[in-house]
């Protein structure tokens, strides 16, 4: 195979959205991308194929199959059809080994890297297993050395609900897969194998077979040559000028000296090869330990939990967001291998018995909250200085509301969907008796290769970097707060399909129904104000009337005339047909060419209004 093919017919798709590969499939690309054409180069291939590039520079982090796919397209666009099946010196890279220490702990030679791959599969893919099918050694003639083979099967797990491996995506896995079996004797000192793709899935074989053959370095007969040799000029020169039997002693002596020499000569060859493999296995074990933050000689700042393990299993990795009250991070199970998310009270909150206990029971709450458009708790624990964090599941994508920060709005055709997913949700939720309460862009996770996903059911103070819910106000975002969130009333289901009302106005508007530079104004104009349909706000776009009449009658004023569940709001929007609505708006039309008239207290008596509905008790 010569280059990456992609033409075989389709079947079926696998579902994408799960962490499923290690990173480190890619790792010797972009060390060459890096050197060949510069940091940029990354970064605009990051950009390329939409993600963070911190993602895929982590090698021992877990990926989706649906990113890695991307990402080895791009590479094998810049690099050459033909990059990926031929890792180079790259191989040998200490960034490209940290993820073979265990390999190295008990391997002696090449043949026993493959059959560990076998073993071990699981530490690289979650996709696919690795299997020996047969170990073989033959003997050619001496002049080209041992050549041993192995054969090797990959064979993709199925899930259940689907038929077949993505072939477009396997076509540039098989080439990735051909330059990992290729690598491994390049770490014992060793020539790169030669790597013969048998069958392949693209093909449609059930299982790709790999016949690999690598050369072991033998004998070079150096010591026989040098023996004759010296017995033939050291023996011929004496008889020339003595007797015979002095010419034969001294060939005699010379052979012993010569092949003496030639010992030495491949002995010193064998132990090139030895300190290759001792370089490289030390520059892994090197690299490991780096990997796991056991290199650092300073202790983490205060506050600082990067490089530190939590209760024994989650190794904390950088950073990734941060609010007022909480921190969030990426981190990995030490035994497990996923990556997770682990939310940590900080500050005065990690010492305040309220807000633990409500962390506490919330988080129990979210646990019980199992579906697929709902982000998971997995764990919850208390650090020795007696702080709480929350494991969660680790998503990859962005939030509606980054999505929103560049684009504006989002076409109907992309939108319904996501909302469709955001009602089962809630519906989840409002099943079980939990209201969200603090429903809004940025707590709706679009992932990046599946459903999407609501967040922080009752925890929306440990997350949010918003000044106005602090400690004194109602809980909750005054611009998505329903008219009786507003005064601290009770809180229903049909609270959070308001705010729900607001965030479908803000993602197809780009604008917010109810705005207000004050706090107070706001939460009284969302007592009086009746914001103007979309169809009229932003009358240059593609909204549908339906869309219109569902979001607006979220947004209504008294409980009893919004929808009344979640589920009946996803009846209407799975009504509407999706085939002429745009996925995305260019750019132009992504601004509003309306005046924006400014909103104050001076302006209510003249906006049309409803009577603020009468409080009602609370619990």
């Amino acid at each position: 195979m010569s280059k990456v093919e992609t033409s075989q017919p389709p079947r079926a798709v696998r579902q994408g959205g799960k962490e499923e590969l290690r990173a480190s499939i890619f790792k010797t690309y972009l060390l060459r991308l890096k050197a060949e054409k510069g940091e940029g180069a990354i970064a605009q291939l990051c950009k390329d194929v939409g993600i963070d590039a911190a993602i895929i520079e982590n090698e021992v982090g877990w990926i989706s199959a649906a990113t890695a796919r991307r990402v080895l397209d791009a590479l094998a666009k810049v690099l050459g059809d033909d990059a990926l099946r031929r890792r180079g010196d790259w191989a040998l890279h200490p960034e490209a080994l940290g993820t073979h220490v265990r390999m190295l702990r008990s391997a002696e030679k090449p043949v026993d890297a493959y059959r560990y791959l076998a073993n071990n599969a699981k530490e690289v893919t979650r996709v696919g297993v690795w299997e020996v099918i047969e170990d073989e050694t033959k003997k050619p003639p001496p002049a080209k050395g041992d050549i041993t083979e192995i054969r090797m099967l990959y064979r993709p797990r199925i899930e259940d609900d689907s038929e077949g491996p993505d072939l477009a995506a396997e076509a540039f896995f098989c080439a990735a897969r051909e330059g990992e079996l290729a690598a491994y004797p390049r770490i014992w000192g060793y020539p790169e194998a030669t790597v013969t793709h048998e069958t392949c899935l693209t093909k449609g074989a059930e299982a790709c077979t790999y016949r690999v053959a690598w050369t072991v370095p033998k004998p070079s007969g150096v010591r026989v040559l040098a023996a004759v040799g010296s017995a033939i000029v050291a023996g011929g020169s004496v008889w020339a000028i003595s007797t015979p039997a002095a010419g034969g002693v001294a060939a005699v002596l010379a052979a012993i000296l010569g092949a003496g020499a030639g010992t030495l000569y491949d002995q010193r060859k064998g132990q090139d090869t030895s300190r290759a493999f001792e370089k490289n296995r030390i520059a892994a074990l090197e690299r490991g330990l780096e990997l796991k933050g056991e290199t650092q000689t300073a202790q983490p700042l205060p506050g600082e939990l990067t490089g530190t393990v939590l209760g024994g299993k989650y190794r904390i990795g950088r950073k990734i967001g941060s609010g007022g009250i909480g921190v969030v991070y990426v981190a990995e199970h030490t035994t497990l291998g996923h990556e997770v998310a682990v939310k940590v009270l900080r500050g005065a909150a990690a010492r305040d018995g309220s807000e633990i206990a409500r962390l506490r029971r919330e988080a129990h709450i979210q646990a019980e909250l199992e579906h697929v458009n709902i982000a998971r708790v997995m764990d919850l624990d208390q650090m020795p200085d007696g702080s709480m964090y929350v494991v969660m599941e680790r998503l990859v994508g962005r939030s509606l509301a980054d999505k929103l920060a560049r684009e504006t709005l989002v076409a109907p055709g992309f939108a319904i969907p996501v909302f469709i997913g955001v009602c089962r949700a809630l519906t989840v939720a409002h099943k079980k008796g939990v209201v969200h309460r603090d429903l809004k862009p940025g707590n709706v996770f679009l992932t990046e290769d599946g459903p999407p996903k609501v967040l922080d059911f009752g925890m929306s103070k440990l997350t949010t970097n918003e000044s106005l819910t602090q400690a004194g106000y109602t809980l909750g975002t005054p611009e998505y707060m329903a008219p009786e969130q507003c005064i601290g009333a009770n809180v229903v289901p049909q609270t959070d399909l308001y705010a729900f009302g607001v965030l479908m106005y803000e993602a197809l508007t780009g604008e917010l129904p109810i705005t207000s530079p004050n706090r107070r104004d706001l939460l009284d104009l969302h007592q009086r104000m009746v914001p103007a349909p979309m169809r009229t706000k932003r009358a240059d776009l593609d909204i549908p009337e339906a869309l219109d009449l569902i979001v607006m009658k979220c947004l209504k004023k008294k409980i009893v005339d919004r929808p009344k569940t979640a589920a009946e709001v996803e009846e209407a929007l799975a009504a509407i047909p999706l085939e002429s609505l745009p996925m995305n708006y260019p750019p132009r039309r992504r601004i509003s060419q309306m005046p924006k008239p400014p909103i104050n207290s001076e302006t209510l008596p003249n906006m049309p209004s409803e009577p603020p509905p009468p409080p009602e008790p609370t619990v």
